[in-house]
């Protein structure tokens, strides 16, 4: 049996080990209430060993009045029992409340025993130190750590993840008491750890059985961590394909990848077939369009080579039907009938190119339009030719050229038409524009004369003679035809019969395809320059003037206005002229005056 120093408690329970066994002691943190050496007074302090301490009141240990601020005389007192004289100032003695920088002390005057609580209030802060509010000084040892403010922390957790939602709350670490739940790296389990920063550890669970590649070369011993992946294996894999192909991949677990064997297959809309779609794609698409018939019976599908069927919806294509007018496509939503079917009420605003009489203006109109003024234009010659008792001829108007020339002609045209005539009658080389400036020739004829200068300049001069020819003809038109050739050749021959004045219309089906050129007589005329001086002068060359000539021997100008009085006088013959010497041996002519024309010295500028 164990019994405590101060015997109050008499047995206690205490694990049962070396050190215990022979503790018949022991302190039971109770006041030790044994009476005093003095005999009147019982000890104050808790549970100890004895010896008690001396009493505490005895004459030769107090030598001050309660409050400490009176020493006391000698012999005052003779025993412990006798009081303690009092020096009637006040206690002042510190009590436990008020701030740490001022407090509170005891306000009564000198007394025994401890001194009472204190009637004042102290100011207490918030556990979080965020607030603070005055309490009663009875209260304080309840409510020192007690004082709760309704501010909530809002600070991060240790996660980083998750914030704090305590109310005044005083904690330090702020550690995460949430679970983290997130799936580890095996896929098949959940963190159990308190909610982190970072990456989870690996998942702690183990297998203890073997782990083999699909094939079973490979093999892992246990323990295996969950997650880890069937150890690498280079056979190949043993599967069968169900097309029959053999595998070119090495063992592996999961499906098996697509078959990649080029096989021959045909696209979705079966245009062509092609050797080297691989196996595992059933059908492809050879990105030309699907061509299939539509229901509307007229047109096809014109979506790219596409699996299933075509839309069987409402035809939105246009029409295709010739309009009896003009022949132009209908270009209406698609609808069903015939040409005579289509909707008439909408006029034709396809753009087609209109000129003048001459050809020097252009512009793009819908058909539409130059119809209302081909009308209008027949109708006024019409009435025009029958006041005049005369007939009319459509011959001319309704040939395909014509009825695109439904401009009218300007000032300028009138300018040029005189201009001609004026050059013609005069054998000026060119008819239209001063041969400073150069006619403007488009890409594609610049690129034939870069590539082909040799042909460009026997086209030039073909259309050069057919022009001459035309001028000179009683007829009013003449024409000439082209050998067979390509595309882009015949494409030359008719942007440059363009800058001659020419007509030009292409002849039978390829690859014996030509083209006929058409010079009119009071319509067609000579470039300033041809396509190759053109680009010559651009590349840099200079053009070499002819000479001029000054006057003319005595023989040049007898056979001058033998010929008419207005002989053409060109470089050639001027040449020709001075190098003729007479054969005659009389006596020459009496020197005559030299005359002096004014008008064949060059200007100034």
């Amino acid at each position: 049996m164990d019994v405590c120093y101060c015997t109050l408690h008499v047995t206690r329970t205490v694990p049962c080990t070396e050190e215990s066994g022979g503790i018949t002691s022991w302190t039971c943190e109770a006041v030790c209430q044994h009476l005093l050496g003095c005999g009147a007074h019982t000890c104050t302090a808790h549970c100890h060993p004895p010896p008690c301490p001396k009493c505490p009141l005895l004459p030769e240990t107090t030598t001050t009045c309660p409050c400490g601020k009176t020493r006391l005389d000698k012999g005052a007192r003779k025993a412990c029992t006798d009081p303690i004289p009092l020096c009637g100032n006040i206690c002042a003695k510190p009590l436990p409340c008020g701030p740490a920088s001022d407090r509170h002390f005891c306000k009564l005057n000198c007394h025994e025993g401890k001194c009472p609580v204190c009637p004042e209030k102290t100011v207490v802060q918030c556990r979080c130190g965020h607030s603070s509010r005055e309490v009663p000084c009875a209260k304080l040892p309840d409510l020192l750590n007690n004082v709760l403010c309704q501010k909530k922390c809002n600070k991060k957790l240790s996660c980083g993840r998750h914030k704090c939602r305590d109310v005044c709350c005083a904690s330090s670490t702020h550690r995460c008491g949430v679970v983290c739940g997130r799936t580890l790296s095996c896929q098949l389990h959940r963190c159990e750890e308190f909610c982190h920063t970072g990456h989870c550890a690996p998942c702690p669970q183990l297998s203890f059985e073997e782990l083999t590649c699909e094939c079973g070369a490979e093999v892992i011993l246990p323990p295996v961590r969950c997650g880890t992946k069937p150890p690498a294996c280079n056979a190949p894999c043993q599967r069968t394909r169900p097309c029959g192909h053999p595998p070119h991949h090495s063992c592996h677990s999961g499906d098996c990848p697509p078959c990649v064997v080029l096989t021959t297959k045909m696209c979705h809309g079966q245009h062509e077939e092609r050797k080297t779609i691989p196996c595992s794609q059933e059908e492809f698409s050879c990105g030309l369009p699907c061509g299939k018939p539509l229901p509307c019976g007229k047109h096809t599908c014109i979506k790219t080579c596409h699996k299933g069927p075509c839309d069987t919806g409402k035809c939105t294509q246009p029409c295709n039907e010739k309009r009896p007018s003009c022949g132009h496509p209908c270009a209406a939503a698609c609808h069903l009938g015939t040409a005579s079917s289509c909707p008439s009420t909408a006029p034709c605003r396809r753009l087609v190119r209109a000129t003048c009489p001459c050809g020097r203006r252009s512009a793009d109109r819908a058909c539409a339009d130059n119809a209302r003024d081909l009308a209008r234009i027949m109708s006024a010659l019409a009435a025009t030719n029958i006041q005049e008792g005369g007939s009319v001829d459509l011959s001319d108007v309704q040939r395909p050229g014509a009825m695109l020339k439904t401009l009218e002609c300007d000032d300028e045209c009138r300018i040029e038409a005189r201009n001609r005539q004026l050059a013609l009658a005069l054998q000026i080389r060119n008819p239209d524009v001063s041969a400073k400036l150069a006619p403007r020739y488009s890409e594609h004829v610049r690129a034939i004369a870069t590539k082909e200068p040799s042909f460009a300049q026997q086209v030039h001069d073909k259309l050069t003679e057919l022009v001459q020819l035309a001028k000179k003809s009683k007829q009013k038109t003449r024409s000439h035809s082209f050998p067979s050739m390509n595309w882009q050749k015949r494409q030359f021959i008719h942007e440059l019969c363009e800058q001659f004045g020419c007509e030009s219309v292409a002849y039978d089906a390829e690859p014996n395809r030509n083209v006929v050129a058409t010079a009119d007589r009071e319509k067609s005329w000579l470039p300033a320059m041809s396509v190759l001086e053109v680009l010559g002068r651009e590349a840099g060359k200079r053009r070499v003037p002819p000479p001029v000539l000054r006057a003319l021997p005595a023989q040049a100008q007898t056979s001058a206005k033998s010929s008419g009085g207005w002989a053409t006088l060109t470089s050639t013959n001027a040449w020709a002229a001075r190098s003729n010497k007479p054969t005659s041996t009389a006596t020459p002519a009496p020197a005559q005056p030299e005359k002096i024309d004014y008008f064949d010295n060059p200007p100034d500028n």
